[in-house]
């Protein structure tokens, strides 16, 4: 969980230069590097780092869903919280049991949906850069509900995602 002076530096400017997504992408970055570090002190059976790297993932999630648009946001809020809180009971349940299975499932859910994050913040790369699909999904997987709501794309209703 410890950064180094380089990388906080770093962090810190691509916060103040980012768009409202870019911060939302930067916050995805913070839990995928906290749930990865999680899984690296499972390997080396580091319980108090382990504990230390998934209380940060949870804060990450909780800052995620607390700037959530409750009021505004409707349907996509909605989504999105729900995403949230099922992430946050599989963490749990990930540090409860030392599972590196459950939490690179999450890990692939969190990638999904920041992918999709990324399509929505292309535009602000310049004018001259196109944009692929909306929705990022991997051959063979539907993409996450989650994942359309940050792309705006598809039927929200009529799609099935599990954490």
């Amino acid at each position: 969980m410890k950064k180094s002076q380089t990388e906080l530096t770093y962090l810190r400017a691509a916060a103040q230069n980012a768009t409202a997504v870019g911060l939302v992408i930067i916050l995805y970055d913070l839990l995928l590097h906290d749930l990865e570090q999680a899984i690296s002190a499972m390997a080396d059976h580091d319980v108090e780092r382990r504990t230390a790297e998934i209380k940060h993932s949870l804060l990450v999630l909780q800052q995620l869903e607390g700037s959530l648009d409750k009021e505004g946001g409707a349907e996509a809020a909605k989504i999105f919280s729900q995403f949230y809180s099922a992430l946050r009971s599989k963490v749990f349940e990930a540090h409860l049991k030392a599972s590196p299975e459950i939490l690179r499932k999450q890990i692939e859910l969190v990638l999904d949906v920041r992918q999709a994050w990324q399509q929505v913040d292309k535009p602000n790369l310049g004018p001259t850069y196109v944009a692929a699909a909306p929705v990022v999904s991997r051959p063979g997987r539907e993409p996450s509900l989650a994942a359309a709501a940050a792309a705006g794309g598809g039927d929200a209703g009529s799609m099935n995602w599990t954490a």
